[in-house]
């Protein structure tokens, strides 16, 4: 692999590192909204449940309309707590703010390589920087195996500022 493609390639992948890092994130607030927007109404439901049940106990006439009322906001309360449960959106925001913060650091990784590299001396061997390289791809790929799904059209729609500011520019490449 030549000098500039080697440098391209870690542009690349810092390029998608920062993407999928962004993706993730945005991945990880949307599930703690989810989880707010269950877990509100579930604990609201709970609380009015518990506090009618009481009222209805101590009432010395029971009104049926509220025995109803009480009886299915009570069914309300256990369905959207079920649902909470189901879904597990405070898990699934946890595992990609992980997966976020995974891909940032080898972003990091390869921020230092790309200005380790680019004005590099040694042009008689390849080896040391390409074994980093393929370190660094390898770790991608163990990211990607274990963090959750991100849509395409959430990953489609992030904006990178990486893509913007590259470390090295195409006028900076050269064959050492």
């Amino acid at each position: 692999m030549p000098f500039n493609d080697m440098l391209a390639t870690a542009e690349d992948y810092r390029h998608y590192a920062q993407k999928k890092s962004n993706a993730h994130y945005r991945m990880s607030e949307r599930a703690k909204a989810k989880h707010n927007q269950l877990g509100i109404p579930v604990t609201v439901a709970t609380a009015v449940v518990g506090t009618a049940i009481f009222a209805t106990l101590n009432a010395p006439t029971q009104s049926f309309w509220l025995q109803v009322a009480a009886g299915l906001l009570s069914l309300v309360a256990a369905v959207l707590a079920a649902l909470q449960t189901f879904f597990n959106f405070s898990d699934v925001a946890a595992q990609n703010k992980e997966a976020a913060a995974n891909y940032e650091a080898v972003r990091h990784q390869l921020d230092w390589f790309l200005l380790s590299y680019s004005s590099w001396s040694e042009a008689s061997t390849l080896e040391v920087p390409l074994k980093q390289l393929r370190e660094t791809s390898a770790q991608l790929d163990d990211i990607a195996r274990k963090a959750p799904t991100v849509p395409d059209s959430i990953y489609d729609s992030v904006k990178t500022r990486v893509s913007e500011r590259p470390i090295i520019t195409q006028g900076e490449k050269r064959t050492p």
